[in-house]
């Protein structure tokens, strides 16, 4: 890669391949022009140099370097969609790296646990580490994370969901890195006390009767008495463990604590917990569509959470969940792929099927819907798609 002074950078220049800001931040794609803002920002936070391996374009010549339609779009609206688009399909391997190597990880000291076996809680923290890493790194994971699951028990992909989800309520309130790392860490290990649970009922296929329920109503407790007592791990550390099934109304358990009483990082986790459990299948219910679970969360059941936390959650991922499918009101099909926080039913799509039922080709299939009054969301819906 060359080096290029930022003082030598022209409002309006483009690159056959994108500029950097070091070997593995993309700050501008290819063929998108550098615009006053660019600069400014890039001053702003004190970059005097950025990096990159293509040349200029010359006016009225092309290139194709991202591995979407690269020609041009003229709307510029449209051009950052394809940019955001073309991100996080950049990132989705490693995303499935570090979701895998969490959910392994998860698996493995879960079940240590469950054995009455010390082991090493160090993968736990490396695991978070990855983690918090890719969502620095991958601002748009979520349109990843919504559709991803691995085969396997049920609770290991509540558990790293739930990690991500509550790392994107994090971003929304400005935690650093540290911090992050220490929630992330924390949330890893939240669900640790299930291990504790006798299978017959923590892998029950059926509606759960009253004294079972009683049994899972101690995970909490037996988490935290594991962290603590066990792995010597700080209270703080392990408050999720305790905390997650409290209610910010004072409907939950163990303790039965409301509002200031629950420790901000618990009322995270539950958020993106509550999410993840509804958006998830299990034995005895399908999953709620996305949108159906957005909508009981800040309808039927706001009062179990701290509703400032929560509306960073729905800004965030949208009424209609980023990386849930739609359908249209001329009948094509697309996938959120942003939130318009000031019109929360109005998000930005990826088109992946047009209203006469093919994969549009020409670089149109990017929507807006805040700038697009004719067009309209009829409806949430399943959607299969390959190769997305």
């Amino acid at each position: 890669m060359k080096i290029i002074k930022v003082a030598d950078l022209k409002v309006g220049t483009k690159f056959t391949k994108p500029l950097y800001l070091d070997r593995d931040n993309v700050f501008l794609n290819a063929n998108v022009p550098i615009s006053e803002g660019d600069i400014a920002r890039l001053n702003k936070f004190g970059f005097q140099e950025v990096m990159t391996a293509g040349e200029i374009i010359e006016p009225g010549s092309s290139s194709s370097t991202t591995g979407l339609d690269d020609s041009p779009l003229s709307d510029p609206d449209k051009q950052h969609l394809k940019n955001i688009h073309f991100n996080i399909l950049k990132h989705k391997e490693n995303f499935v790296r570090v979701y895998k190597e969490a959910f392994d990880t998860v698996q493995a000291f879960y079940r240590k646990v469950a054995e009455d076996k010390i082991t090493d809680i160090g993968p736990i923290r490396y695991a978070a580490e990855e983690i918090v890493d890719h969502v620095k790194s991958n601002p748009n994971f979520s349109f990843l994370l919504l559709n991803y699951h691995l085969d396997g028990y049920y609770l290991y992909n509540q558990v790293v969901h739930s990690t991500f989800y509550s790392l994107l309520i994090a971003q929304g309130l400005d935690y650093s890195r540290p911090r992050m790392l220490d929630l992330a860490y924390s949330c890893l290990l939240a669900d640790v006390g299930m291990a504790k649970i006798p299978a017959y009922i923590s892998e029950k296929n059926a509606t759960l009767n009253e004294e079972e329920y009683k049994v899972i109503k101690k995970h909490p407790l037996f988490g935290y008495q594991v962290l603590t007592k066990t792995y010597k791990i700080k209270n703080s550390l392990a408050t999720i463990a305790l905390q997650h099934h409290e209610n910010y109304d004072g409907t939950g358990y163990p303790q039965k604590l409301r509002k200031q009483e629950i420790e901000e990082a618990a009322c995270i986790y539950t958020i993106a917990d509550n999410f993840s459990a509804l958006t998830s299948n299990r034995p005895w219910r399908r999953r709620f569509q996305p949108y159906d679970a957005m909508k009981t969360m800040i309808s039927v059941t706001m009062n179990k959470f701290d509703l400032n936390l929560l509306r960073i959650f729905l800004n965030k991922i949208s009424m209609y969940p980023v990386g849930s499918y739609v359908e249209l009101s001329d009948g094509s099909i697309g996938q959120v792929l942003d939130a318009n926080n000031a019109k929360m039913l109005r998000p930005s799509l990826v088109i992946v099927r047009d209203s006469d039922g093919f994969v549009p080709k020409d670089g149109s299939n990017y929507i807006n819907l805040v700038l697009e009054n004719q067009i309209y969301i009829t409806k949430a819906i399943e959607y299969n798609i390959t190769n997305s």
